[in-house]
């Protein structure tokens, strides 16, 4: 499902460079060039990487999942930023919530030249291709990122309580005799 995503891209590369697709051959085959691996559930780990043969390439590498998390990556470029501003121009100015709160509050622009209220993009640090983004104007921010955290809060609740309930399910724990 979420090669449909990738797919139109990859078709057009295929066309333009010419590379042939091949769907559902192992990344093991020698006619695969290069591997594309979009399940996000599964991590690219040791195991994907060592099964490449010489010359083969993959889009991922190992510990992507964390490098490109939204408040990892900010963090980073910020950091490229500092130390090579002419090179890293292309980033605007970004915080990371919660540790940069009080930092957007003082320093964040509220109103544009003719009073009217700045807006900003809010992303979950664990969104990925436009889920869970949202536009709000300055003055609804920090409510609207705090509505987000609580979501994806309570789905977290949600997920261990569900757990719980399988393991008592299953291993019928707290039974006595």
């Amino acid at each position: 499902a979420h090669s449909l995503f990738y797919l139109p891209c990859l078709r057009r590369i295929c066309k333009e460079l010419p590379w042939v697709e091949l769907v559902n051959r192992p990344a093991t085959s020698a006619e695969v060039s290069v591997f594309w691996h979009d399940r996000l559930d599964v991590p690219v780990s040791k195991f994907h990487i060592s099964r490449l043969a010489k010359g083969q390439k993959m889009n991922r590498f190992l510990t992507m999942q964390y490098h490109a998390r939204k408040n990892t990556l900010t963090k980073r470029l910020k950091r490229m930023q500092e130390l090579f501003p002419e090179d890293f121009n292309f980033l605007p100015k970004s915080w990371t919530f919660p540790s940069e709160v009080s930092d957007f509050k003082k320093n964040a622009i509220k109103y544009d030249q003719s009073g009217e209220s700045k807006y900003y993009i809010i992303k979950p640090d664990n969104g990925s291709k436009g889920q869970g983004i949202q536009l709000a104007d300055y003055p609804k921010v920090i409510p609207a990122w705090m509505q987000m955290s609580r979501s994806a809060m309570a789905s977290d609740d949600d997920d261990d309580d569900s757990d719980k309930q399988k393991k008592s399910e299953g291993k019928g724990e707290g039974k006595r005799n």
